[in-house]
């Protein structure tokens, strides 16, 4: 993928601030993922050995029990969707151009309370390497197998480290190291000429130009629910 379709896939500073503030609103479920956690958990699903549809992903996203997730209503299911669709499609976008492209996300600190800088975003990417098949070293030869864990092992390094309670200098510094092995991963993959993970279309599954999903489809949302027993059930 090229610089010019990076841009265009992009979102854009009012676009980033509405899917940041969607991901923490009353429209998602209580336990939706942040913005943070989000950029980490993608960055792992979009580096990893195979490419994955969106229905192999996007539960975890809105909740840790999918069956348990509920949405504000339908058409903010629906929005929700898109925003982090389109959020993959620029993941997936920039992380190909490598050092010139993708840079992790993270939010400074505000606060006594707030998590540590990057904690959370090592949480998401450690999230989405379960997304990864269970299978994945036996599909590979030996060598590339051991590639591959070194460069797992130290994305995790910095974050296991004696200054567990680093400033945020030092913090970044475990954050840039962290992308630096994501874009190894990312480029491990592309050498063995395994296929990359290609933007995906943001319209919702099943649906059509008169309404949204239909009754008895898949709800867009990723719960793997009908949309009338999910996001379209009765509020």
């Amino acid at each position: 993928m090229t610089e010019e379709f990076a841009q265009q896939v992009r979102l854009s500073d009012d676009e980033f601030s509405e899917l940041e503030e969607m991901l923490v609103s009353d429209d998602v479920p209580a336990d939706c993922m942040n913005l943070e956690m989000l950029d980490g958990y993608l960055a792992a699903v979009i580096a990893g050995p195979v490419v994955q549809a969106p229905a192999d992903w996007l539960a975890a996203v809105w909740s840790a029990d999918a069956d348990e997730a509920s949405f504000g209503s339908a058409s903010a299911a629906r929005s929700a969707l898109a925003m982090v669709l389109r959020y993959h499609n620029e993941i997936a976008a920039t992380i190909a151009l490598g050092e010139d492209g993708w840079d992790p996300f993270c939010y400074s600190p505000e606060g006594k309370d707030a998590p540590p800088l990057g904690d959370e975003w090592i949480a998401g990417f450690e999230q989405g390497l379960e997304t990864w098949p269970a299978d994945w070293r036996e599909r590979l030869t030996e060598d590339d197998a051991e590639i591959a864990d070194g460069l797992i092992e130290r994305a995790f390094a910095p974050w296991a480290s004696d200054e567990e309670e680093g400033d945020l200098e030092v913090r970044l510094g475990w954050l840039a190291e962290s992308a630096q092995a994501v874009r190894g991963l990312y480029a491990h993959w592309r050498e063995l000429g395994l296929p990359a993970p290609l933007p995906v279309s943001v319209d919702a599954p099943g649906t059509s130009q008169s309404g949204g999903p239909g009754r008895n489809d898949p709800c867009p949302c990723g719960s793997g629910k009908k949309y009338k027993k999910c996001c379209g059930a009765p509020i």
